[in-house]
């Protein structure tokens, strides 16, 4: 560790100290990966040379979990200082920004949000937003939560910023030119794709076609929205989907539209009490406003 020549300790991998700090946190090579958008391997090793370049053994290897050593913990004392340090002079050089965090579920954020969020930083550039997915599990505090709610009255989502009206989708690779002439009731002879075990979407649109949820060509279940609608691209099957959240498939031709006439509410986006903050605020209001478009 000390440099024979000039006498001065060298420094360890700087890049391997925030991994270190969040696994000395949370205990988890996991939640560390999570963390910093990496693999629980790529953390394993950047410990692993962290600790061969100090000599020292930081954390003891448990089954399913990591906690330091006494070394370990004296060494944390010291990182966590530098990291703050770091920190704080770095929002120094920029005490006008904001971090705000979201969550939302993962077909909101991806297809609805992010597309959207351009416009939101357009006025509020001194906002670094944190999008986070609750499909992943909590991570941060958020400031704004967005949830999804079943229903099929639209006069229970006054306060829904998204009501969610399903209609009936498909790939052009699977009907081609026979899906304009489709009938409601021929749609269940072909594959059917859930994005819940009980077909909540597909019931309610057969509810509003009058025609039995008897799917006789047979049916492949997901456990998402966003995958159902990647398998509908595919061409395994016809899906359910709202408009607001397949524009851009609509637009380019990848998706078509079976029945446009049957499009029942099958639920709504809201959001939750947002922290009470001006920019937490600020972003509901945002949020709220694509109601009226």
């Amino acid at each position: 560790m000390r440099n024979p020549q000039t006498g001065r300790v060298k420094l360890p991998p700087l890049s391997t100290l925030p991994a270190f700090s969040i696994a000395a946190r949370t205990g988890s090579l996991t939640l560390t990966a999570r963390e910093l958008n990496l693999t629980p391997g790529a953390i394993s090793r950047q410990i692993k040379a962290l600790e061969e370049t100090l000599g020292v053994q930081l954390f003891h290897r448990g089954h399913n979990c990591i906690s330091l050593t006494d070394a370990g913990r004296q060494y944390l004392t010291h990182v966590n200082a530098a990291l703050a340090t770091i920190d704080n002079g770095t929002r120094a050089l920029l005490p006008d920004r904001v971090r705000l965090v979201i969550q939302a579920p993962i077909t909101i954020a991806r297809r609805w949000l992010i597309p959207r969020l351009g416009s939101y930083l357009q006025g509020n550039p001194n906002v670094d937003l944190n999008v986070q997915s609750l499909a992943l599990g909590a991570g941060d505090v958020p400031d704004v939560t967005v949830s999804y709610r079943r229903g099929s009255d639209e006069e229970r989502f006054s306060a829904a910023f998204l009501i969610d009206r399903t209609v009936a989708v498909c790939s052009p690779l699977l009907l081609g030119n026979r899906a304009k002439s489709m009938e409601s009731e021929a749609l269940l002879d072909l594959p059917v794709l859930l994005d819940t075990a009980d077909a909540w979407s597909w019931r309610r649109w057969c509810e509003a076609a009058d025609v039995p949820f008897h799917p006789s060509g047979g049916s492949i279940t997901f456990d998402t929205d966003e995958a159902s609608i990647d398998a509908c691209m595919s061409g395994l099957g016809i899906g359910q989907a709202s408009l607001s959240l397949i524009e851009r498939e609509l637009r380019e031709g990848h998706l078509i539209v079976l029945c446009p006439h049957i499009n029942p509410v099958v639920g709504g986006y809201e959001i939750a009490e947002p922290m009470p903050s001006g920019m937490a605020l600020g972003f509901t209001q945002w949020l709220l406003a694509w109601r009226d478009r």
